[in-house]
């Protein structure tokens, strides 16, 4: 070796050949974390739409029938509500014609294969 030359430190030399592949993998896992995120802020409003809808449905009924719905297949069928039953849960509790009921939106969880 030539007095002039520097020898470059062998760690370098390891950093310097993975450092595309480290960088891959790090765009990677953020690019899923950030589709994760996307994804769960697309369901949350999903879910407000539909106990938005549920809301006006329930209130139209009254207003024009003079009752509220029995069950939310009746607003299904009369008021036009659709909803996804494979990603939600609608649990509604009937209390009477002249009550107004309670209902929860539950999103469901699980893996799903399309």
């Amino acid at each position: 070796m030539n007095r002039f030359e520097q020898a470059s430190p062998a760690p370098i030399k390891y950093v310097a050949r993975y450092l595309p592949i480290v960088f891959f993998i790090v765009v990677l896992i953020v690019f899923f974390i950030l589709l994760g995120n996307v994804s769960e802020d697309t369901a949350a409003r999903q879910k407000q739409s539909l106990e938005t809808a549920l809301e006006h449905d329930i209130a139209q009924c009254y207003a024009l029938e003079g009752k509220y719905p029995e069950n939310v297949g009746y607003l299904e069928d009369h008021y036009g509500l659709t909803y996804d039953h494979d990603s939600f849960v609608v649990q509604y509790t009937f209390y009477g014609e002249n009550l107004y009921p309670d209902y929860v939106v539950t999103k469901r969880s699980g893996i799903r294969f399309y």
